[in-house]
């Protein structure tokens, strides 16, 4: 009995001493290796240590400022949390921080609740901008994410709210106030193409032209558009928001197509109204060479872009938008003389202060629901309030 618990006394001597000499090396390593600014798989910027002060010390800023700098700075972090996805994916798992992991390698970003106080405040501020009495063509197209079109897709048992209802509801509100695009019914028709990406939240661009071609009557095009445009492949290795997200590491490395007009001159002038930049391209080519590379389509989300085209079209597009609307936006350029975009998370002035400035005759609010239901920043540009960034 004696050596039993003389053998047991020395295993767990040695086990403590394992487990203290591993906690050291992981010490000595985590101080060796530098920290890091930016999570390339997450696509975020990580912590870094926090300032101290006294204040900090006694409102327990600082420590909990150490915490989230040790978790995002601990050394062999990325390789940790794709193996607890992967362990959690062979468990069960299928929903990874509001991303589900689909069928087929799917990912599907879980559908936002609105706020109800927030929705009725931006309903309210578009409502009264559409009936302001101002001779213009207010168009709204709410595009649903991929959960509600792909929902075959979805994991087992998975559940999501109906976005289709949550759209009905919108529209509901706003009447005869703006002229609605359906686009529920318009990419339903289309669900078994790959209208969406993989990796991505975002729909693809042929996702987009369906919308277009389907929508141009209501947005006041009267050409047909069908064969109008040629798209072109300009990456093959896109690995989407929704990946670095999740952790999920899949290895789809997908396809971003261009569209381009065939029969008209498609000359534009791109200007950054903030930035003060200007490019003659609606193409960033370099950002092929980012993380995002769907950043491709306008240089990515900016406050305030100008586009000149040589359309002979005379209306003035204004564009409120979230960022489904960059690859939407170069299909409307050969029919409007002028398009103006704008982005109410970024831009700090009013939309009065844009119909001041150029002579707009349409407006197009595009829109991804779950973006829509959660952004609040549209009521304030539309009443010059102080928005929540």
């Amino acid at each position: 009995m004696d050596n039993r618990k003389k053998k047991r006394g020395k295993t767990e001597g040695v086990t403590g001493i394992v487990f203290i000499l591993c906690l050291v090396v992981v010490l000595v390593i985590n101080l060796i290796v530098p920290d890091r600014e930016k999570s390339g798989k997450e696509d975020r910027n990580l912590a870094s240590f926090p300032a101290f002060s006294v204040e900090s010390l006694l409102t327990g800023d600082f420590a909990e400022g150490v915490e989230t700098y040790l978790k995002d700075q601990f050394a062999g972090r990325d390789l940790l949390r794709s193996l607890r996805v992967s362990l959690g994916k062979i468990g069960g798992n299928r929903l990874e921080n509001g991303v589900y992991l689909g069928k087929n390698g799917q990912l599907l970003e879980d559908i936002q609740v609105p706020d109800s106080a927030n929705l009725a405040a931006n309903l309210e501020a578009i409502r009264s901008f559409a009936q302001s009495g101002q001779d213009i063509r207010v168009t709204m197209m709410l595009v649903p994410d991929a959960a509600c079109i792909l929902s075959d897709s979805l994991p087992a048992f998975a559940s999501v709210e109906d976005q289709t209802q949550l759209f009905g509801m919108v529209q509901r509100q706003m009447g005869d106030s703006v002229t609605w695009i359906d686009t529920v019914s318009i990419l339903n028709k289309y669900k078994n193409e790959k209208i969406y990406y993989k990796t991505d939240d975002r729909w693809t661009t042929l996702g987009a032209f369906y919308a277009f071609q389907e929508s141009a009557q209501a947005l006041g095009i009267t050409d047909s558009v069908a064969e109008q445009f040629a798209s072109y492949a300009v990456s093959g290795s896109f690995n989407g928001d929704l990946a670095a997200q999740c952790g999920a590491e899949l290895g789809d490395s997908e396809e971003i197509d261009i569209y381009v007009p065939t029969l008209v001159d498609d000359d534009v002038v791109v200007t950054y109204v903030d930035e003060a930049q200007r490019t003659t391209s609606l193409y960033d080519s370099a950002a092929l060479g980012t993380r995002d590379q769907y950043d491709v389509f306008l240089g990515g989300d900016r406050a305030l872009t100008d586009i000149r085209t040589v359309s002979t079209g005379t209306g003035r597009l204004l564009v409120v938008k979230d960022s489904f609307a960059n690859c939407f936006i170069p299909f409307l350029t050969p029919y409007f003389r002028e398009i103006v975009v704008v982005d109410p998370v970024y831009y700090s002035g009013t939309i009065q202060d844009i119909m001041d400035t150029y002579r707009i005759t349409d407006v197009l609010f595009l829109y991804s629901g779950n973006s829509f239901f959660t952004d609040n920043n549209i009521s304030g540009v539309f009443t010059g309030g102080q928005s929540d960034q």
